[in-house]
This record gives structure tokens, C-alpha cells and sequence, in this order.
């Protein structure tokens, strides 16, 4: 794969501004780039992160992810596997009930994916073109449900996940579920 030799260097993603390297890289089976970097809001900041993702392309450049991407990029696969994104989406919820915040920076740092292995053999057959591989959506839904646990009393991602799934089996209007994820209402 070809990345921007800015910002990938030897098996770490790194933003410009502040110039420093991912707290921790994970690389998802269609070669995007996932990188945990120091955040610093919420209960926990010193425990907070943002999560940025860097595409296979020479002039790439990492960003931010949007959770209104990740809900379209779900939606999409949903078109053609709807009833495996709705499982895939019940699973995430269950998993989000029963995961803890990083209790230190040091298990931040040295974390691994407890999710992906199951939804690589599971759901590995879920390709979409021009969607994110189901290897990287796992990294990112698990990676947000471990960074929303960080503040006690917070649940857009958790709702968001609920209705994203509520919105595929035809039970909630898309445009519910987008408007929580882009203007953080919920109705």
C-alpha cells in the first residue's frame, strides 16, 4: 500500500498540529490507518483521545472521523447485508454495555482490539465498495465505545448505535439518526 510518507512513518500514523506520533496505530484490512491521539476533553482529560484515520493514498492526509461517516458508511453496507449490520450493530451495543474506560494512559498506549478477530470471521464477507473494509469499522465502533465511557452521564455514540440499527430493521426515519450524529439532537 502507498500512504503519505508525511504522516505514516514506519508503522505509525502521525498528525501534523501538534506535530507528534499516534498514541496507538492500528491498520485495518483495506490498509486504512487508525490512530489514537492525545484528546483532551471530558471527565478524563488525560485519559481522552480522538480518533484519525489516514486512507491508502499517496496524498492522503489524516482526519478526524465524523460520526455521521461511520453511520452512512453502515448504511450503505446495510443496502446489501442488512440483517448482518443490524447483528453486527446489536453486537456493538452489547459490547458497549460491557466495556470500561482506559483506567490509565499505559492501557490506553498499549491496547488491542477485543472485537475485531470475531467480526473479521464473522462479518468479513460485507465488502461494499467505497466503504470502509468491516475490519476498520470494528476498530472505530469499538474505539468509540471505550472513549465515550470516559464521561460518566454521556450516550450520544450509544444512541447513535441504537438507532442507526433501529433505522435499518425500518423502525426510525434516517433522518432521525443523522441529525443526532451531525447536530447532536435527539428526537
Amino acid at each position: 500500500m502507498t500512504y503519505n510518507k508525511n504522516y505514516f512513518i514506519k508503522g505509525v500514523l502521525w498528525q501534523r498540529s501538534p506535530k507528534q506520533p499516534a498514541i496507538r496505530t492500528f491498520v485495518a484490512s483495506d490498509g486504512t490507518v487508525i490512530g489514537i491521539f492525545q484528546g483532551d476533553r471530558g471527565a478524563r482529560p488525560d485519559l481522552d483521545f480522538r480518533v484519525k484515520i489516514l486512507q491508502p493514498k499517496r496524498n492522503a492526509k489524516p482526519f478526524l472521523l465524523p460520526h455521521d461517516e461511520w453511520v452512512v458508511d453502515l448504511l450503505l453496507k446495510a443496502q446489501h447485508y442488512r440483517d448482518d449490520i443490524a447483528r453486527l450493530l446489536k453486537y456493538y451495543q452489547r459490547f458497549y454495555k460491557k466495556c470500561s474506560p482506559f483506567p490509565t494512559p499505559g492501557s490506553r498506549q498499549s491496547y488491542s482490539p477485543k472485537t475485531l478477530k470475531y467480526i473479521e470471521k464473522k462479518y468479513g464477507h460485507i465488502v461494499v465498495s467505497g466503504t470502509m473494509s468491516i475490519g476498520g469499522m470494528a476498530i472505530i465502533l469499538e474505539l468509540f465505545c471505550l472513549c465515550e465511557k470516559q464521561n460518566p452521564g454521556a450516550h450520544q455514540f450509544e444512541l447513535a448505535l441504537k438507532w442507526t440499527r433501529e433505522c435499518i430493521l425500518g423502525k426510525r426515519d434516517f433522518k432521525n439518526v443523522l441529525n443526532l450524529v451531525i447536530r447532536h439532537r435527539e428526537y
